[in-house]
């Protein structure tokens, strides 16, 4: 018999193997459990969260900058709604507490379901243990706590009794009756379900039918209007993230080592070792997150990130000399100034904020110097080189012409707009270089 009273202390869930790693094996089979853990993976984006791992100790866990991690349980009902009992035993909270147990009780855990929770008393309501960990405070009457607690005790004795929870005590069960009463639980073992319960936390998703479109509404569309992306991406993006999460849930542990690493690194078969790279495989982080949202491209993009016209930029003054410069005539200057215009107000909306924005826009001015480059050789000795080298820029300065598509929502006139830009930072000017003096 195991002694509920003896924690695990110390340990990281991330560097214990589960007690039970067969759930990989298996995912494939559970899509509603990898919508969840993409929901959650999206909301690292915006909260303390560093990674999500799945299928480690419980469906999937996160870990949080705060060094604090979250063991997650996913249980979907086709129909009906949990009972109290059927709630801690089918629903799988007998199995979170035994491995929170096992963990030292140090991360906190949360149920995630789409069912309903009966208001039948055996002793206590499903209902009232998720009013009790849900999110919403309720506004009627709730069962006394300390109530709620010794139910969930016997509750949970009663399931160790019929089955093998590591960390559990098997002792006899009363009748139910008698469940709201903590006289013959084992010493200690309420005080740890209430220090259980008060880190539970019960959240309800839609049915599968449903919680795509949910997931989609209510965390991709966000995401990507907080990063200035087309949310007309948002089914892509999803479907990306979607298929990351899989391939991190399945079961890989089958894929033989490269032999040079196996060799090579120091430790490579030790149990650390194996342990830290099959995490690596199950890992989802804000990067892999954000890498499925800027994968994704739009049939089509708007001109206008923001809806409206673009205002005044500041600077100018060295291109509109240029311009001049080169001949180019009021309206043309007129319109070159508005496309930079453009591109200084879609540019902060359109970039993510991450590292790979600068490696873009980088490829992006090399690939326009190049074009203009090319294109004064070519119209080199001509008339109007000026308006021509524009009109030049214009034809051939498309998105879909690039060597390498970036992965932001651009429009061509975005590239034009970036090309005066650069023409305004003295990068290139509009004189035919290659004329007679």
């Amino acid at each position: 018999m195991a002694n509920a009273d003896v924690p695990v202390v110390g340990m990281r869930p991330s560097g214990v193997v589960p007690a039970d790693d067969t759930g990989a094996a298996t995912a494939s089979r559970f899509r509603y459990q990898d919508e969840l853990a993409a929901a959650h993976s999206l909301s690292m984006l915006h909260s303390q969260g560093i990674r999500v791992i799945c299928e480690w100790h419980a469906d999937f866990l996160i870990e949080h900058a705060d060094d604090t991690w979250e063991l997650v349980s996913v249980k979907h009902l086709d129909e009906g709604s949990w009972t109290f009992g059927k709630l801690v035993d089918d629903g799988g909270i007998a199995l979170l507490f035994d491995t929170w147990i096992a963990l030292g009780r140090r991360p906190s855990v949360r149920l995630c379901t789409n069912a309903g929770f009966s208001t039948t008393k055996s002793p206590i309501s499903a209902r009232t243990l998720q009013e009790l960990c849900g999110d919403r405070l309720p506004l009627g009457p709730v069962e006394p706590a300390d109530k709620a607690c010794s139910a969930m005790a016997w509750a949970l004795l009663k399931v160790a009794s019929k089955s093998k929870l590591d960390h559990v005590p098997v002792v006899d069960i009363p009748v139910s009756g008698m469940w709201t009463s903590p006289e013959g639980l084992p010493k200690g073992f309420l005080d740890a379900v209430r220090a259980f319960l008060s880190v539970l936390r019960i959240e309800v998703f839609p049915a599968k039918q449903h919680v795509r479109d949910y997931i989609i509404r209510m965390y991709v569309e966000p995401e990507l209007r907080r990063l200035g992306r087309d949310t007309r991406t948002a089914d892509a993006c999803y479907d990306k993230l979607l298929e990351t999460v899989h391939a991190a849930s399945r079961d890989n542990d089958g894929r033989p080592l490269d032999p040079v690493e196996r060799l090579n690194t120091p430790g490579a078969l030790s149990l650390p070792h194996k342990i830290d790279e099959r995490v690596r495989r199950r890992t989802i982080t804000p990067e892999t997150v954000q890498t499925c949202l800027t994968t994704a491209h739009a049939a089509a993009v708007p001109q206008l990130p923001a809806g409206r016209r673009p205002p005044r930029a500041a600077g100018g003054r060295k291109l509109e000399t240029k311009l001049t410069d080169g001949g180019v005539s009021g309206d043309d200057r007129k319109q070159i100034q508005g496309l930079r215009d453009l591109w200084h107000d879609s540019w902060p909306r359109i970039t993510t904020g991450f590292p790979q924005d600068l490696e873009v826009e980088y490829a992006l001015e090399q690939e326009i110097l190049n074009l203009v480059r090319v294109l004064r050789l070519k119209l080199a000795g001509q008339s109007h080189f000026g308006t021509k080298l524009i009109a030049a820029l214009h034809e051939r300065l498309r998105v879909d012409a690039l060597r390498d598509r970036p992965a932001l929502a651009l429009h061509d006139t975005h590239l034009q707009g970036f090309a005066y830009e650069l023409s305004d930072q003295c990068l290139f000017d509009f004189l035919d270089l290659g004329a007679s003096p």
